[in-house]
């Protein structure tokens, strides 16, 4: 009785601590993407993207050599749009960047340093950056540059794969 007890603990333990692992990296992301993409995430399969977006009324091109873009037109008050970049030479083609292009008129800068605070990295690329250990084996960057916001993610073998700022 003892022996199956304790072969039917394992799995259950195991499974707990995955998904005890799982959280903080979901909070981590919800808290770092603008509302616009909290459904989101970075890492995330191209594939799984194509169920949750519209694709059909987005503006795409495959033709890149090293990545597929999707551009999505918001035209709110401040966004313009999304453009998003999938790595094209993984299987999954993971999310690892997002440029959110806001109207000219809009202070990126300001909204920015609202949600992140003051950049932890300054005048690395050359402007102020945020940086974030994500917990699964990559760092998540932002920056502004001009009237956009552009997150990144340092994913193994993507075109940022080797852009260490933070430390991880």
């Amino acid at each position: 009785m003892k022996k199956i007890i304790i072969f039917l603990m394992i799995p259950l333990i195991m499974v707990g601590c995955s998904l005890f692992k799982t959280v903080p990296t979901e909070r981590l992301q919800t808290s770092l993407l603008p509302d616009y993409v909290k459904n989101l995430y970075l890492g995330m399969p191209l594939e799984k993207f194509e169920d949750i977006k519209d694709i059909d009324n987005m503006i795409v091109n495959k033709d890149l050599s090293f990545r597929y873009q999707y551009e999505e037109v918001i035209n709110d008050d401040r966004l313009e749009s999304i453009v998003y970049y999938f790595d094209e030479k993984i299987s999954s083609q993971p999310l690892y960047e997002m440029i959110f292009i806001f109207k000219s008129d809009f202070d990126v800068k300001s909204y920015a340093d609202e949600m992140y605070g003051p950049p932890s990295v300054e005048f690395h690329l050359p402007f102020d950056e945020w940086c974030w250990k994500s917990g699964e084996g990559f760092q998540i960057i932002a920056w502004t540059f001009e009237n956009k916001l552009v997150i990144i993610a340092t994913i193994k073998n993507t075109e940022w794969d080797e852009l260490d700022i933070c430390g991880e």
